[in-house]
């Protein structure tokens, strides 16, 4: 590791029905027993020792409900959270460094009083979601599988929402847009859906919500834009939208976002019912290390 305190509280948790991690003694361990108790067991650690250290074991859902509660105890400046994959996407740790240890500062999404650290979407891929979740109880159908399979039979149901969205971009100015839209990924990590790159440039800790609007296409067109979309080519490395998208996609760097419209959104692979939303992106808000 790359800290070199001795003296902070280690608290490991395993939000996951599988069997233990090799090599891992779970008589040392918490194992989470339903939603949502990972969230009230890390928050009551980090309550009582703020610069504690939370090993969890898990997928994103287990990010989503860790940083949701260092944040909600205060303990963003001082807890130290390593996340060990464990879960069915692990989109969130393909945007973390490669290196075998690291210690590092990340921003996080907020809405209302609440967190996310990867990415909030709305529109299909929230509806992709809520499919998903279906069909991984499907014994054969699970992780990427379960998304590919859920973007298929969401993409045969009503495709569009209605949305009024208000941008404000990293040079302080705000624009609106308003209309029939396929999506909106709003970005702090770049890959969700079990692999798929929506935000190539997106970096966690550059105070920085890459934002990407995709506009109501045909099923036809959908065909030909999933396939650059999943693989991250809609988006040039100099932050332009791909020639081949330019007509149907628009991609921009913000600080924050609101939405009006909606019916709910997706925030880290968690369906959460809204009607707005209101986004801001923390800059240097928790510490992650491995």
């Amino acid at each position: 590791m790359v800290y070199t305190e001795t003296k902070r509280k280690e608290f490991t948790i395993i939000n996951s029905k599988k069997k233990s991690p090799a090599g891992v003694d779970e008589s040392k361990c918490y194992r989470s027993k339903k939603q949502g108790d990972a969230t009230e067991k890390i928050a009551e650690v980090c309550r009582e020792s703020k610069d504690a250290h939370i090993t969890v074991y898990g997928g994103d859902g287990s990010v989503y409900e860790s940083v949701n509660a260092i944040m909600n105890a205060g303990a963003g400046d001082t807890a130290l959270l390593t996340v060990v994959p464990f879960g069915t996407g692990n989109d969130f740790v393909r945007s973390l460094p490669e290196k075998e240890s690291f210690e590092k500062k990340i921003d996080l999404i907020k809405f209302g009083n609440r967190y996310c650290a990867n990415i909030l979407n709305v529109g299909f891929d929230c509806d992709v979601v809520a499919t998903t979740e279906k069909l991984k109880k499907l014994k054969l159908v699970k992780g990427a599988l379960a998304y590919a399979i859920g973007v298929v039979v969401t993409l045969f149901k009503k495709i569009g929402k209605n949305l009024e969205i208000e941008f404000t971009l990293e040079d302080g100015t705000v624009e609106y847009e308003k209309g029939n839209f396929l999506l909106c990924a709003v970005a702090n990590g770049k890959y969700y859906g079990g692999g798929f790159m929506c935000a190539p440039n997106a970096e966690l800790d550059d105070g920085i919500l890459d934002v990407i609007l995709v506009q109501k296409i045909s099923r036809l067109r959908f065909a030909t834009f999933v396939g650059g979309y999943k693989k991250g080519l809609h988006v040039t490395p100099d932050g332009k939208v791909a020639q081949k998208y330019a007509s149907i996609a628009k991609y921009k760097r913000c600080t924050a976002v609101k939405f009006k419209g909606l019916e709910r959104l997706c925030a880290d692979g968690e369906l959460i019912p809204c009607s707005e939303a209101d986004i801001s992106v923390v800059h240097n808000a928790i510490t992650i290390v491995r």
